[in-house]
């Protein structure tokens, strides 16, 4: 396992120096902001999860119209 000399934090344009938590990549400071409920890997998997939904009710959508192609139906 490799570990790491500084701190990963990059967020507000600087480079954090800090020594990082045994086991992690980010400080003390900075490990509680990179973990935040509604952090951007929090929303990040939320857009994830919408863009899955519209697929699938696209699909379903576009199933749907075959079907009534097929019936007869023009749309």
């Amino acid at each position: 396992m490799t570990y790491l000399k500084h701190c990963l934090w990059i967020g507000d344009g600087e480079c954090c120096t800090d020594s990082p938590v045994s086991g992690r990549s980010y400080c003390e400071s900075h490990l509680w902001r990179v973990y935040a409920k509604g952090s951007n890997h929090a929303r990040r998997k939320k857009d994830i999860r919408v863009a899955n939904s519209v697929h699938t009710w696209e699909s379903l959508f576009n199933e749907a119209v075959e079907e009534l192609e097929g019936e007869g139906f023009e749309i």
